[in-house]
């Protein structure tokens, strides 16, 4: 696992955001369920955006919710940290997220956006988290499920169903460690075009596809062109799993 991160994370640093934003209007639509669920509250709370890579959302969040103390941005990866705006009020931390979890620092809500598969020692992660977190803290897990809806080749849409977490799996180690859990889930519907969407595919914007070579991906974007050759757009549904963790 640490090889495809490592060479994802430092390779796709520079486009992470033109490939992953898809527009300021799927941005909201998350944040908005993100703010809520996560009960901010801007003169009171410490946000820290676990996994946070450029800080994408955690930028679109203090928009809505100016909070008086910084968001913690914390990534093992330098090169996205880099990223970061330097007036996004963001503090970046360059650490894993096992790292991190050890740390003496006070903080009373976590956000972890899709990278909590990332995450090996995740019982560990969450047992951490439980005994840092004050009574009321929330640990929120925004998660895309195994059996994606994406229109990419077969063997993608396979290996995902190993690489992407299992949630009633994570809810069940939430449980365990501590958390009382709450779960809802959020669906955006993406209308992209075909050119943009394979420029994403050939970058593998996504960390499963560094498991296939490049005699691989070029096959399955053949794939994809025998399904997909006479549109301009694709339209497909993105599934988001929001799995809240309350200390009570």
């Amino acid at each position: 696992m640490q090889e495809i991160l490592d060479k994802h994370y430092k390779n796709f640093a520079d486009d992470y955001d033109r490939f992953l934003l898809y527009s300021p209007e799927f941005v909201r639509k998350l944040t908005e369920k993100m703010v809520a669920m996560l009960a901010l509250n801007a003169d009171a709370d410490t946000l820290v955006d676990l996994g946070g890579g450029t800080g994408m959302y955690s930028i679109d969040i203090l928009r809505q919710v100016p909070l008086k103390n910084e968001v913690l941005c914390v990534d093992a990866y330098q090169e996205m940290l880099d990223q970061i705006p330097a007036n996004s009020r963001l503090r970046p931390v360059c650490l894993d997220a096992i790292g991190f979890s050890l740390e003496p620092r006070d903080y009373n809500k976590v956000l972890i956006k899709e990278a909590i598969h990332h995450v090996k020692e995740r019982e560990n992660l969450f047992r951490n988290l439980f005994a840092k977190l004050p009574a009321g803290g929330r640990l929120l897990l925004v998660h895309v499920p195994p059996e994606l809806d994406y229109p990419i080749f077969q063997s993608a849409l396979e290996k995902a169903k190993t690489w992407h977490a299992d949630p009633d799996e994570l809810e069940s180690q939430l449980s365990r460690a501590g958390f009382r859990v709450e779960r809802d889930s959020l669906v955006h519907r993406h209308h992209l075009r075909k050119d943009h969407y394979f420029e994403q595919i050939r970058s593998r914007f996504m960390s499963v596809l560094h498991h296939f070579s490049d005699a691989e991906m070029d096959a399955g974007l053949l794939e994809m062109e025998a399904m997909h050759g006479d549109r301009e757009i694709l339209a497909f549904r993105d599934h988001f799993d929001f799995i809240l963790g309350v200390k009570d």
